[in-house]
């Protein structure tokens, strides 16, 4: 297939909403399948690859929804290739591809050689046919997505502890696999999300001297271009090697205090999560008492963010229909890898108006009114209550 004859690329998110699909160490299938669709969404509109989504949030799509919207998004077109992405169970190891009876496995054995090259197993490319009809292809997604070349991606296994951990810190990097594939297979140029060329990630035994010799870049330009202070370096610390990552050159010192994370630090300085980290060349969110961050001196107080705790039962989707904002801006705006969220985990949320409260654990209408200062019944007023029953992490009108 070349760009020319592509119409488009369904990318779908397995599971979803009250389906949570398979779960294991922690982690569940429908929040890794939406990381992982998103990231592809997300890369192909980068390469101006036309693409559409299933799903964009926490939402259960019945199978018979889900095909009915996949036929929709490009009218049944031929020449239109369906990604949907799975994680499996079962406790073996490793990354397979599902290809339609209908179709040869050149893009499933793409894909699948792609994902192995970001350091996933490769297990298998293979086709499965209903036992009741071997004419038909077992999988639904597959059997009933009309004209669609669809394959079914299974990333690795939840219920496999190592696999659970690549799932949790590689899924993007076995999702640009995926893009790669896609691109390749379609005729679409093919450009890496990062300039690899000009950043070096720090290995065991790295020192200053010995990166500067590999690179031929002097060790006093490796520190001016990446803010270092003195010649210490951490094993998996991003270096820049060249000039188009200008250091900031009003930074001030902040020390990591008991309770800090990356999000409350961020917020009180105007800074993204993100621009936090790359600044402070920062590759995970980890933070330890006593470590130096360089912060901008010009940064100022954000009025225009807060930080919510995760109370029991949220998800990202609930969250976000709460401060009212998009889940892909909920991660973006805190850097999140792990769509598992963690009870007390803190996230940069928009702040609410100040007339209005959030309800926390052991709140009562009564308790509530008291601490605002309203009558219970015009609290129900206000909120269109029938009844006296709240919810954690609702948000009330107090005025």
């Amino acid at each position: 297939m070349n760009n020319g004859n592509l119409v488009g690329v369904i990318v779908d998110a397995g599971h979803g909403g009250l389906d949570s699909g398979a779960v294991g160490n922690n982690l569940e299938e429908k929040d890794l399948t939406l990381e992982a669709a998103t990231y592809i969404y997300n890369r192909l509109q980068e390469l101006g690859i036309p693409a559409k989504m299933t799903r964009t949030d926490d939402t259960y799509l019945p199978k018979q929804e889900r095909v009915k919207k996949v036929l929709s998004l490009y009218d049944n077109s031929p020449n239109t290739i369906l990604i949907s992405n799975h994680i499996n169970a079962g406790g073996a190891e490793g990354a397979e591809v599902v290809y339609s009876l209908k179709n040869n496995p050149t893009l499933a054995n793409l894909v699948l050689d792609n994902i192995g090259s970001y350091g996933q197993i490769k297990r298998k490319t293979y086709q499965r046919r209903l036992p009741e009809n071997p004419n038909k292809d077992y999988y639904y997604i597959l059997r009933e997505t009309g004209n669609t070349e669809p394959i079914l991606i299974e990333y690795g296994f939840i219920d496999n502890e190592k696999d659970a951990t690549k799932l949790k810190n590689n899924i993007t990097d076995y999702a640009e696999g995926v893009v790669k594939a896609i691109a390749e297979y379609t005729g679409y140029p093919y450009t890496k999300e990062e300039a690899i060329e000009s950043q070096y990630i720090v290995q065991k035994g790295d020192t200053l001297y010995s990166i500067s010799k590999k690179f031929n870049i002097p060790v006093s330009d490796i520190k001016n271009i990446n803010g270092l202070t003195s010649d210490n370096l951490s094993i998996g610390q991003v270096l820049f090697l060249d000039n188009q990552n200008e250091p900031i050159e009003d930074l001030s010192t902040y020390i990591v205090k008991k309770g800090d994370t990356l999000y409350s630090i961020a917020i009180q300085n105007n800074l993204t999560v993100e621009e936090l980290k790359k600044i402070n060349n920062l590759t995970n969110n980890t933070l330890s008492i006593g470590q130096q961050l360089k912060i901008p001196t010009t940064g100022q107080e954000n009025n225009n963010m807060t930080i919510y705790k995760v109370q029991k039962g949220d998800s990202l989707w609930k969250i976000a229909q709460r401060f009212n904002i998009p889940v892909t801006e909920l991660i973006e705006q805190n850097g999140l890898k792990d769509l598992t969220l963690q009870i007390n985990q803190e996230l940069l949320v928009p702040k609410m108006e100040e007339d209005t409260y959030i309800v926390k654990k052991g709140d009562t209408l009564w308790s509530v009114s008291r601490e605002n200062n309203i009558e219970v019944s015009k609290l129900k007023e206000l909120n269109q209550l029938t009844d006296n029953l709240l919810t954690i992490g609702q948000v009330l009108k107090i005025k």
